[in-house]
């Protein structure tokens, strides 16, 4: 297995509210989780990092996992851990009201692959050169897409398109889709710096040059971001199977 991992603050942002993880515990189980802060002032940084950091104290000594369903249990209970931890420091700290963060990645053992989101960072997997979106994007545009009350081309440049309807620590409960995924060539694990700017044939293209490395994959990816005017917060994981 590869993997590269990058992060970027854009062209247009002051601060970098992305935070990301990859990180083996010792029985070989390898997580990858991105999260994008959102909140005014520097509430985005701190809900994003305490949540990676969360991960970081909990991860290196979990496992081992006995089975798939081991693992969602797993990923459930430490997601509404690291909810809860976030939602405490917003109600505790004035400046930190109303924080929260997105969380996506994937955690990939013995027993299989599980992706986690909550929010719209992105999981995309790559297979027979073909790209599959694995996570659904927790946005307003998106549920009324799939209730039928705009179409795919309204929904493009929706002036709403960006509205979360679910994020870690912005309530004291907090449910994340955490489902097992197909074993893929690729995992790419993306905050919307990429995915909202970048359209998926370019990904695609990218992900699936034969001739690049992984961190060459990684590094254009980011690149062409900030050529499509690095209008947010870059973060890319490419994880090579």
């Amino acid at each position: 297995m590869d993997y590269y991992c990058i992060t970027d603050t854009g062209l247009l942002r002051d601060k970098n509210q992305d935070s990301y993880i990859a990180i083996t515990n010792t029985y070989g189980d390898f997580l990858v989780l991105v999260a994008d802060g959102i909140g005014g002032g520097n509430a985005g940084e701190v809900a994003s990092g305490e949540v990676i950091k969360y991960f970081d104290e909990v991860f290196k000594e979990s496992g081992p996992f006995a089975s798939i369903e081991d693992v969602i249990n797993y990923l459930n209970y430490h997601v509404s851990a690291a909810n809860k931890r976030v939602y405490d420091y917003s109600v505790k700290y004035r400046e930190y009201k109303g924080m929260g963060t997105t969380l996506t990645g994937v955690l990939l053992t013995a027993n299989g692959t599980v992706s986690i989101n909550c929010g719209d960072s992105r999981v995309y997997g790559f297979i027979d050169e073909m790209m599959v979106q694995l996570t659904v994007d927790h946005t307003l545009v998106n549920q009324m897409l799939e209730k039928g009350q705009i179409t795919y081309e309204e929904s493009i440049n929706h002036p709403k398109k960006h509205y979360l309807v679910k994020a870690v620590g912005i309530f004291d409960k907090c449910s994340a889709d955490i489902h097992k995924v197909k074993d893929m060539d690729y995992y790419l694990v993306c905050s919307d710096g990429l995915h909202a700017y970048v359209d998926e044939e370019q990904i695609a293209k990218i992900v699936l040059d034969k001739e690049k490395t992984v961190r060459q994959k990684v590094e254009d990816l980011k690149d062409l971001a900030l050529l499509s005017g690095g209008y947010d917060n870059i973060t890319v994981v490419l994880i090579e199977r």
